[in-house]
């Protein structure tokens, strides 16, 4: 299907084109680079691993990258007061940003077939660049990072979206990338890899739909977008009649409602106010210290099979900047599950969030989803989320199903499932006080703010748009 579009249109016209005589197939595109990538995945034990060690901790002999470390939790949030766990300690600041550049007025994103060894779906659209410091800085010496200049030099150039975010909160500790979109003038050319290629963010969005398509690290960039004039390349400063399904409809008007600033900082108190309500003491361990946890040099995994476990992996591809190279990765239980309770309240679509602790975040709590279920981790049916009868909601209040891989970088086989689940509107949601409704608009105010939103409920907003 082609769409023609006024070169005057912005960021929601955009996201309605489907295909451009600029732009490849998407399907096609990423098909056949998946095709051409040679790659040989074998998981392997820990003590397999060249060039890392495992003691009390499981480290790169170069002390860069990442380590596995114990983590010892307190806290009063939930229904489990004390526990210990291994954590994923990567203090470096990586770099996820998007190129965008207007193709005959349309604004486009420069999107990656990137190949991460943990993906259920080995090569997924990831950012133009992907790369921790480690990795730019070719500590694994292997190949530079293709564009990396447009977001260390930013002369003449628009920042879109410019900020540091958390990540796994369950499974980092203290995580954080830098994420970014850079707009380049119409007029400037930027050379295409191989590996890349421009979408529109309709083509985006129907790759996010499907799942496993856009990778984690591409999303957590994406939800800085809105369709709010000003959140993105230049919107239509009109609202108009906005093409598409009626919910479509209701994204896009929830997008631009309630997000002052009077609704930003009544958030931001709110928040400040669970923050102070909910206590959080963690203090880092050694991997023997760990009671309910086997470490040799197997793996890592917990005694009653819960939660996680730490693997080995041995990797070829001959796409990447180095061909082949063993890490550890940490893949959960499956059946993860992310899921957004949506209203409609005068016309405008809510979301249901709630202030949600979690051990390895900077600053002990953030909005998630309204269910956040990881149920590899519960003892039992008491230790179940609240609001989580939600996941068994009618078929007709489905808004999204899809299932999205997490970082293949550093988890194996890590696939959550995404819900949007939109009640009637004579519908009423008992919640917690730690639960707030919210249009998108204020949301993505909050997510461009800083460590404020979870990377689970960012991915489930980029899914949205």
């Amino acid at each position: 299907m082609r769409t023609e579009t006024p070169r005057s249109a912005g960021l929601l016209a955009s996201s309605l084109v489907l295909n451009t005589p600029q732009t490849p197939d998407a399907d096609a595109f990423l098909e056949a680079r998946a095709a051409r990538t040679g790659h040989l995945v074998t998981e392997v034990p820990l003590d397999a691993l060249t060039d890392w060690r495992l003691d009390d901790r499981l480290s790169h002999v170069s002390g860069r990258f990442f380590t596995v470390e114990g983590l010892s939790v307190r806290t009063d949030f939930g229904p489990v007061p004390q526990w210990s766990q291994p954590v994923i300690v990567q203090p470096e600041i990586g770099i996820l940003g998007i190129i965008t550049k207007r193709i005959d007025g349309v604004p486009c994103f420069l999107m990656q077939a990137k190949l991460e060894p943990g993906n259920t779906e080995l090569v997924q659209y990831a950012a133009t660049v992907q790369a921790t410091p480690s990795n730019y800085q070719r500590v694994h010496g292997g190949r530079s990072t293709p564009y990396l200049e447009y977001f260390r030099e930013h002369t003449g150039r628009r920042i879109v979206f410019d900020q540091l975010l958390s990540e796994h909160a369950s499974w980092y500790l203290h995580k954080r990338n830098r994420n970014m979109i850079v707009e380049v003038p119409e007029d400037e050319d930027v050379p295409v890899g191989d590996d890349f290629a421009w979408l529109t963010l309709g083509q985006l969005r129907g790759q996010l739909q499907r799942g496993n398509r856009v990778n984690m690290n591409a999303r957590t960039v994406l939800s800085g977008l809105s369709y709010r004039t000003g959140a993105g390349p230049e919107d239509d400063p009109h609202s108009g009649d906005v093409p598409g399904d009626a919910f479509q409809r209701q994204v896009v008007a929830s997008h631009r409602a309630g997000c002052s600033d009077a609704d930003l900082r009544a958030a931001m108190t709110w928040l400040i106010d669970q923050k102070a309500r909910f206590s959080l003491d963690v203090r880092r361990v050694g991997l023997g210290e760990l009671d309910d946890w086997v470490c040799g040099p197997d793996g890592i995994r917990h005694r009653e099979g819960r939660s996680f476990r730490i693997v080995g992996l041995s990797v070829a591809a001959a796409s990447r900047e180095v061909g082949s190279w063993s890490q550890p990765v940490l893949e959960p239980t499956p059946g993860n599950v992310v899921a957004l309770v949506c209203r409609r309240r005068a016309g405008v679509l809510q979301v249901l969030v709630q202030a949600m602790v979690q051990p390895g975040l900077t600053d002990r709590l953030e909005l998630a989803a309204t269910v956040q279920l990881t149920p590899g981790g519960l003892r039992g049916p008491e230790d179940l989320p609240p609001l989580v009868e939600y996941l068994e909601a009618p078929e007709p209040w489905i808004r999204l199903r899809s299932l999205q891989s997490e970082d293949g970088g550093r988890f194996l086989r890590a696939d959550t499932e995404h819900l949007v689940i939109e009640v009637p509107e004579d519908h009423r949601v008992e919640a917690p006080d730690n639960y707030r409704w919210m249009t998108l608009g204020l949301l993505n105010r909050l997510i461009r703010s800083g460590y404020y939103v979870n990377v689970e409920a960012r991915s489930l907003v980029a899914c949205m748009l």
